[in-house]
């Protein structure tokens, strides 16, 4: 059994994760929490451009012959499973402890903790990939499954990158049920850098200079 933890939402990572997961033909029970409504933030330049249709986590299971399962706090979840991070607020302790929650974070951890890692890489001219690892308490820390870098061409825009580094955080979600078998689950170090917070907006004017800047050492 395979558990994914999402919001009681239409929720465009976790949609496309289950589809993921039934061509793999796993069996899986998706946990629905509250949706929680934060901050209102308008970036300058989105990098999550793409949508999620307009369908509830349970109506989705019901079409793909999941169960579903909702909660009114993750405080209730009693975790004997790995479960994978669709969707989710703050972990409680008590769940990061068991040391079975997977997350898969936009960003080639250590480099990028937090929020916009994409952009705060590109900013930094630091490496850009996905890593998967199962979370321990502290933002983005925990214990390493899989790390890939993200391959950059000459022909690549911001929104190209964004979009096939979504892609890559979606499979390589799916795929770390079978990773975590052979993977050493080293610790990931949390003092590289701390977490970053939403990229303000006099950074996000400086970003596609940074990118271009990058990308002009690609050549095809």
């Amino acid at each position: 059994m395979i558990y994914v933890l999402t919001y009681d939402f239409p929720h465009k990572k976790t949609q496309d994760l289950l589809f993921k997961l039934k061509l793999k033909d796993y069996n899986v029970t998706v946990i629905g929490t509250p949706w929680v409504e934060r901050k209102n933030f308008t970036p300058l330049i989105p990098h999550r451009f793409f949508k999620a249709d307009n369908i509830y986590p349970s109506d989705l299971c019901d079409k793909l012959g999941f169960e579903y399962r909702k909660i009114k706090s993750l405080e209730e979840l009693e975790v004997n499973d790995y479960i994978l991070i669709g969707g989710a607020g703050i972990i409680p302790k008590k769940l990061t402890d068991s040391k079975k929650i997977i997350n898969s974070h936009p960003a080639y951890l250590p480099y990028m903790r937090g929020l916009d890692s994409l952009k705060w890489a590109i900013f930094n001219g630091q490496p850009i990939g996905v890593t998967t690892h199962i979370i321990s308490e502290e933002t983005d820390t925990g214990w390493l499954i899989k790390k890939q870098l993200l391959p950059l061409h000459s022909w690549d825009t911001f929104h190209s990158v964004a979009y096939r580094q979504y892609e890559m955080e979606i499979n390589m979600l799916a795929d770390s049920i079978e990773d975590i078998k052979t993977a050493d689950l080293e610790p990931l170090s949390k003092s590289y850098c701390k977490p970053q917070r939403r990229m303000p907006h006099r950074y996000e004017m400086k970003l596609i200079g940074r990118f271009n800047k990058m990308i002009d050492n690609y050549n095809d």
